[in-house]
């Protein structure tokens, strides 16, 4: 069984300086009309963990920095494509008419009232300036012995 809970975040304190991210994945989509760019970039330790396991398995490695192209029309099919592309493609967008929504996935540790070490993946989603926290835990235990982080806001449903 596992439980989802969904915080707001408080945007000042999760951006300042002092707060420590672990992030393993960034997904930033960029739609314009009937395009869609997207920009994801691989989390310092996650891509660490994934090459490793990509070289040790399957001899191969993923850049920390992907970008793909997709067209409404195209029936699904995104395209792979460089940063120089992406960046004209980008410049050609109206940003004010731009679509910008990014999906952060974050590992968090912490100890827990228990005084037990344990850990959650959260997911932020950011879209027309509201972010919104999303966490999985795997039981309710792990819920109620959940220590938030001072920038997650729990939303009372």
């Amino acid at each position: 069984m596992t439980i989802v809970i969904t915080y707001h975040v408080d945007r000042g304190i999760y951006n300042a300086p002092e707060t420590k991210h672990n992030i393993s994945l960034t997904t930033t989509n960029y739609m314009y009309k009937n395009s869609l760019l997207v920009h994801l970039q691989l989390g310092k330790n996650f891509g660490i963990r994934m090459n490793n396991n990509l070289r040790y398995a399957f001899d191969v490695t993923l850049q920390d920095e992907q970008f793909s192209f997709k067209k409404a029309s195209n029936k699904g099919k995104s395209k792979m494509i460089t940063r120089d592309i992406f960046n004209k493609k980008l410049k050609r967008f109206d940003m004010n008419q731009t679509v910008i929504s990014k999906e952060i996935l974050e590992d968090y540790a912490y100890t827990d009232r228990c005084n037990r070490p344990d850990e959650v993946q959260i997911i932020l989603k950011e879209k027309n300036d509201n972010m919104v926290a999303i966490i999985d835990f795997k039981d309710m235990e792990q819920l109620n012995n959940f220590v938030c982080p001072a920038w997650l806001i729990k939303i009372i449903e």
